[in-house]
């Protein structure tokens, strides 16, 4: 089980990542709306899934994955605690993740694309998760060398995840900086024009 440990695991609080990331609109950038299936790939506890079921409401449906028990136990008791009933919880390494052909609007990696033992067998599987309309992005750290997030040299670069991405048969539709810290990359299905 080593290979497939993740290593995501931050010291600051929800409250302290919120001062560098606001998940909603990030979500609402990314275009997430009501009715939307959305797959939160390397969940962790939800900092991304929670706003994502939100945001998609009763007519939308939340896959969110991770292999970290104890974060998907977290995130369960907080679905329960704010009832939310659209998410499903799978406890997985992405690699062995496939849900089902075509089914996701939109497939999220928040700062962990880095952290998965086989990051092209992600993204392939996401390719074939992903409706011929539909979009993944991943957002994630700037390969630069900085006291917060992971080291430098676990980080990826925008190039190599294009690079990842176009081995996976998915098309680059964009990829930007956010602020120092952060790129955003958006692919999407070989089919879509």
């Amino acid at each position: 089980m080593d290979n497939h440990m993740h290593n995501h695991k931050f010291t600051y609080s929800e409250e302290e990542r919120r001062k560098r990331q606001n998940p909603e609109s990030i979500l609402t950038f990314m275009g997430l709306k009501e009715g939307m299936c959305f797959i939160d790939s390397g969940c962790n506890d939800g900092f991304f899934t929670l706003p994502a079921a939100r945001i998609v409401g009763e007519t939308g449906k939340i896959y969110a994955i991770d292999i970290d028990r104890e974060a998907i136990d977290r995130l369960k008791a907080k679905l329960e605690n704010e009832n939310i009933i659209n998410t499903e919880v799978i406890v997985s390494a992405s690699e062995d993740m496939f849900i089902h052909e075509g089914i996701a609007d939109i497939i999220f990696f928040g700062t962990v694309l880095h952290d998965f033992y086989d990051p092209l067998k992600v993204l392939v599987n996401s390719r074939k998760m992903l409706k011929e309309n539909g979009f993944i992005y991943d957002y994630d750290w700037r390969k630069l060398k900085d006291k917060i997030g992971p080291p430098y040299k676990k980080r990826f670069s925008e190039k190599h995840v294009n690079e990842l991405a176009a081995k996976a048969g998915l098309k680059i539709v964009s990829s930007y900086t956010l602020d120092n810290n952060y790129y955003a990359i958006t692919l999407k299905h070989p089919n879509q024009l």
